[in-house]
């Protein structure tokens, strides 16, 4: 955590990836991408004092991701398991 720039502010895509063959279909990922609020409690430096149970600092998600309906239509789940890509777009100087 240190590394970073705080507030967090980098743009996130998470993927939900298409298990089907390739030589049969194209696989159909599911992709949501967001660029985060630096004024959320949620982005800003973890520390001691986010202990608490405060809702607001639980975590962010996509309650709306996919719907069980649709996960089932393509293999998005495969011998039990399910992959999920996460992508963050950090900047060359952190790299460096």
């Amino acid at each position: 955590d240190n590394l970073l720039e705080w507030p967090f502010s980098y743009r996130v895509t998470f993927s939900l990836l298409d298990q089907s063959d390739p030589s049969l279909s194209k696989p159909q990922h599911i992709t949501e991408t967001f660029h985060p609020d630096p004024n959320w409690k949620n982005f800003q430096k973890p520390g001691a004092s986010r202990s608490s149970l405060d809702e607001s600092t639980l975590g962010f998600g996509y309650p709306k991701f996919i719907s069980h309906e649709d996960i089932k239509k393509r293999n998005y789940v495969r011998d039990n398991a399910i992959f999920i890509k996460a992508s963050v777009e950090i900047p060359q100087k952190i790299l460096a």
